[in-house]
């Protein structure tokens, strides 16, 4: 049930961010500009709240959260079909942009703690994906909602749209509530702290994970990561518009493509690449990241009747990519945290993926107006930086989640003693 819950999540995504902004400024007559000015606003005043409720998730576990977070954004969507002014799309751009952040820091511990509960090897990958699967499949049904929705260019339609949104964070609230298994959430210590919340040093909570300097690298090299993931969606179109103007057509069954490809072999490519130690399968994503930016500059010498081919093979290799990518370093990062306050390590490492959504937009408008090739030129560069980086960093790791127990090859977990050793 918590698979149908992040799908309903990814529909309203894609169903939501194509229509929105059109939406808003029709309803309150205001410009593109100030519209997205406000709903980056937005972004920003959530930003912080995953520092929050890390230790909330660890205290109560992950589904009233979870919960709380789909209950927040149905608010929020359904403020927008009554809003008229900044101010209220202010207000309910923060309420919705307070539960999406929710919703991320603490579904992915929701995933976590469920698949612990599973026997097999790389319980995890698994786990997580089928999670992705799903919300490809959802992102693309919303998506062609959306796109219908847009063709009719009609008031009445985009707020239905709307209404449809909320309804579905409804409906997946209701399911969550009475499906998910209570047994996920941790029990609690009277001291309020949760178990095997402290460091071998002595350190709690937070502190633990400051000092966790292995894990905070993990974090920034997948922000490195989560930046190539975001530019598809972000450069991709702009670039082909306005540097490939002939062939803007493809963007849409290229995008289309990449959506099916995820849905239909996500575990499939969990089951390949499971002999792999975890974070050569990251350096494997690095490497695939860096083939899609220089396959899409490519077009930019080559004759036109490549184009299109050129930009095909770009965009398998940005989907295979995604594919190792998502399950991969969710699961190394849920196993590489404390279980006691993996709720805290969770929601600081779902930061890479927010920090990529802001630094996006501006890095490549800025890189773009330097040169048609500067985007992807760096993108390449900085994907291929992630090999070297994730080797360096791999041994100071814990060893059980770089390759966990029962794993092909894998002999069972280190020895207490050897696992302090490594936390430190």
């Amino acid at each position: 049930m918590v698979f149908l819950v992040l799908m309903v999540d990814s529909v309203v995504t894609g169903l939501f961010v194509p229509l929105s902004m059109l939406y808003l400024a029709a309803s309150s007559g205001a410009s593109l500009v100030r519209v997205g000015t406000l709903l980056s606003l937005a972004g920003l005043v959530s930003l912080p709240l995953p520092l929050w409720l890390g230790p909330l998730v660890d205290r109560l576990g992950p589904k009233p959260v979870v919960l709380g977070a789909q209950l927040l954004q149905a608010a929020g969507f359904l403020g927008y079909l009554v809003v008229r002014d900044d101010t209220g799309i202010l207000l309910a751009a923060i309420v919705a942009s307070l539960g999406q952040r929710a919703f991320w820091a603490s579904a992915f511990t929701l995933v976590s703690n469920l698949s612990d509960r599973d026997p097999g090897g790389h319980p995890r990958e698994r786990w997580f994906g089928i999670a992705g699967s799903l919300r490809a499949a959802g992102y693309g049904v919303g998506a062609v909602v959306a796109g219908a929705a847009l063709s009719v260019k009609s008031g009445p339609v985009y707020r239905g749209a709307i209404g449809a949104c909320a309804a579905l964070l409804l409906v997946a609230a209701v399911l969550l509530e009475r499906e998910v298994p209570k047994q996920v959430t941790l029990p609690v210590r009277a001291d309020h702290e949760a178990p095997g919340a402290v460091a071998p040093d002595g350190r709690r909570g937070y502190r633990a994970l400051w000092a966790d300097r292995p894990y905070l690298a993990l974090v920034g090299l997948n922000t490195a990561f989560a930046l190539c993931n975001v530019m598809l969606s972000i450069a991709f179109p702009p670039f082909v518009e306005r540097r490939l103007p002939e062939v803007t057509w493809a963007v849409g069954p290229l995008l289309a493509m990449n959506t099916v490809v995820q849905a239909v072999l996500q575990t499939t490519v969990v089951r390949l690449i499971r002999p792999l130690p975890r974070h050569r399968s990251l350096c494997l994503a690095g490497v695939l990241w860096a083939a899609w930016a220089g396959l899409t500059a490519g077009p930019l010498w080559l004759p036109r009747v490549l184009w299109v081919p050129c930009l095909t093979v770009a965009v398998l290799c940005y989907s295979a990519a995604q594919l190792v990518h998502s399950p991969v370093s969710n699961a190394l990062s849920a196993d590489a945290a404390p279980a006691g306050i993996r709720g805290r390590y969770i929601a600081v490492f779902q930061y890479s993926f927010a920090i990529a959504t802001v630094v996006a937009p501006l890095l490549f408008s800025l890189l773009f107006e330097v040169s048609s090739a500067a985007p992807w030129a760096t993108l390449a560069a900085l994907a291929l930086l992630t090999v070297p980086g994730m080797l360096v960093l791999a041994p100071r790791l814990p060893r059980s989640a770089l390759m966990p127990a029962g794993a092909d090859g894998w002999s069972g977990p280190p020895a207490p003693a050897q696992r302090r050793a490594e936390r430190r």
